[in-house]
């Protein structure tokens, strides 16, 4: 969200320094401000244990989350932006990279899940790989104060279609992107594009 890890020779304090890891000529420096992260240590044999972990689904990179996981994982009474955003169906897909995955799909956020179609599986599947790995590339998506470990921003933000746009015309067809709250978070879309 908006913490870091930054890595220094000589540590000077920060506004929001929580942890100091240090090794022989380095420390890296764990930076908080909405404190949000936090750290657990545990034995090689103990991490599969952790309760964090347990509850997360697959990565959204890996082989595990492809069609076949979504269709067995629709038992679910919600819309397909919540499902998307709960950790336990998929680990790591943040608010920002669900809309604009379900942009990209041309799937309206709030459309329940018992109505989604096989083919939108399949692209919403690769949505989610192509975004992800686009967004990698270009360092991750810096809005407000987030930065990577080398405090360079993230350049996917100039990438976003419906993101952070609401009022703008959509870049298909030109409709306003329309902002809603789901969750208490919130939610892009193009109502035009995306049904």
């Amino acid at each position: 969200m908006t913490g870091f890890f930054r890595i220094e020779r000589k540590y000077e304090f920060r506004k929001h320094d929580h942890l100091i890891f240090n090794f022989t000529k380095k420390k890296l420096i764990f930076n908080d401000v909405r404190k949000f992260g936090f750290v657990k240590i545990f034995n090689n044999k103990e991490v599969s244990n952790c309760s964090h972990i347990k509850k997360l689904g697959p990565e959204p990179l890996s082989s595990k989350f492809c069609y076949e996981y979504f269709k067995n994982n629709l038992n679910r009474k919600t819309n397909i932006k919540n499902l998307l955003m709960n950790q336990s169906f998929v680990a790591g897909l943040g608010n920002i990279y669900c809309s604009e995955i379900l942009f990209r799909s041309n799937i309206e956020p709030i459309r329940p899940i018992n109505l989604i179609k096989d083919y939108e599986i399949i692209k919403i599947v690769n949505s989610v790989k192509k975004i992800l790995l686009n967004s990698i590339k270009l360092g991750g998506t810096t809005i407000k104060n987030f930065v990577v470990s080398d405090e360079k921003i993230g350049y996917f933000k100039n990438k976003l279609m419906v993101y952070g746009r609401d009022g703008m015309s959509c870049f298909k067809c030109k409709s306003k992107i329309v902002k809603i709250t789901q969750s208490g978070r919130s939610t892009f879309f193009c109502s035009q594009c995306q049904k």
